[in-house]
């Protein structure tokens, strides 16, 4: 029998019909049969109704056997030299799983499960830098990953955020000018500068921000009238908050940007248009590079409050902690090669902690949990700690 035009047209897609039945019907307990599938096939398109009228067997069958036997073989090419399997496999969202028996059965596996799709919905969620748009349009993007079981499951949790489902549309840019990070809209693409910055080695001009109050409302403004010029080499987070480690440019000593703090991030570009390359990963940061990848559980540990002043630098430090309060202490420096705890011979309820990180770093901690932290080594350590103490007392009672 001869097919229409509309039918030839539409058997072009025959793929996306196969992929769409799988990736919304079927999961690892439900795999659905060739002839399930042709009849949902059928059902959507009209595909075949004609001959099945006639008497004749569901023609769409033999097409989704032969598409199906090619979307199964390049599923499970994904992982070998064959880039363009790969790029099947990411371009699909997962890969269609066969299962031997009579008759043999399918089902789609995505490449993010609902925990997955769960755990990244929760950082989204709980990252203040991003705008109520911004969590929006990412939320929508990871539920979509899912397979229609998975998707029942993490679907109530999406419910209870927006009454509607749907895929929203990319939140527009903003203008920066005079608005809190919060609230702008372009967090995103400012990470966006800083990963491709980073992927591709180049210089970036930052231009930090600040805050400031004026007629009743605090305004996030430019610190000054002329950007930096920066080597970028690492993004991380840390505390809670979004860190670029750099150099300024022509200087070694490693310096921290919070992103939210950041008003602008700017590529630098230089002859012939082309994006300016970065400088040498330096000395002082070479350490914390290992076979091209950067150590951040090291660098953490080195600079756990990310600041860094000279004229101490990293040395070691050694204080007594109380021992039931040891985990702030492995929230701030880890339990790497770093840190060496040790009973403290002094006082049973103590332990004695000895850091390899930066001075300022240590100062400030032992400061701030200066109720169950005594400073005991170099000898400056604890008369900076005992000095800075006695200025916030002194200043506690002038404002008193």
């Amino acid at each position: 029998m001869k097919k229409t035009n509309k039918e030839k047209t539409m058997g072009l897609y025959m793929q996306i019909w196969i992929l769409y039945v799988l990736r919304t019907g079927s999961d690892k307990d439900h795999p659905l049969s060739i002839k399930e599938i042709a009849e949902r096939i059928t059902s959507m398109t009209g595909l075949g109704n004609k001959s099945m009228q006639e008497g004749n067997d569901n023609p769409v069958k033999k097409t989704v056997q032969r598409r199906l036997e090619e979307m199964v073989a390049f599923g499970y090419m994904y992982g070998t030299n064959q880039q363009c399997s790969e790029a099947y496999y990411k371009v699909l969202g997962g890969r269609v799983i066969e299962i031997e028996g009579v008759p043999k059965k399918y089902y789609f596996e995505p490449i993010m499960e609902s925990g997955d799709v769960s755990m990244i919905c929760a950082a989204i969620e709980s990252n203040h830098y991003l705008s109520p748009e911004e969590t929006e349009y990412l939320i929508g993007r990871e539920s979509v990953a899912l397979s229609y079981k998975e998707d029942e499951l993490f679907l109530p949790y999406y419910r209870n955020r927006k009454k509607e489902i749907r895929l929203i549309d990319r939140p527009k840019e903003k203008d920066e000018k005079y608005i809190l990070p919060s609230k702008a809209s372009v967090t995103l693409n400012k990470i966006a500068k800083i990963r491709f910055a980073l992927k591709e080695q180049l210089q970036i001009a930052v231009m930090p921000g600040t805050y400031i109050a004026k007629k009743g409302k605090t305004l996030f403004v430019p610190k000054s009238d002329k950007a930096s010029v920066l080597n970028p080499y690492a993004f991380i987070s840390q505390n809670g908050q979004y860190y670029l480690i750099a150099t300024h440019e022509g200087y070694d000593n490693p310096v921290h940007y919070r992103v939210d703090r950041i008003y602008s991030i700017d590529l630098i570009t230089g002859e012939n248009n082309k994006y300016q390359k970065r400088e040498d990963i330096p000395i002082k940061l070479q350490g914390f590079f290992k076979k091209g990848k950067f150590d951040a559980d090291k660098y953490t540990a080195t600079y756990p409050l990310m600041a860094y002043s000279e004229p101490h630098g990293t040395i070691n430090c050694e204080f007594a902690c109380l021992k039931s309060v040891l985990s702030i202490v492995i929230d701030h420096f880890g339990s790497g090669s770093t840190v060496k705890i040790t009973d403290y011979k002094k006082d049973n309820n103590y332990s004695k902690v000895s850091v390899l990180a930066d001075y300022n770093n240590v100062k400030m901690f032992c400061t701030q949990q200066y109720a169950v932290v005594t400073p005991l080594s170099p000898p400056d350590l604890k008369e900076d700690v005992k000095k800075q103490i006695q200025d916030s007392l002194l200043r506690m009672d002038k404002f008193v």
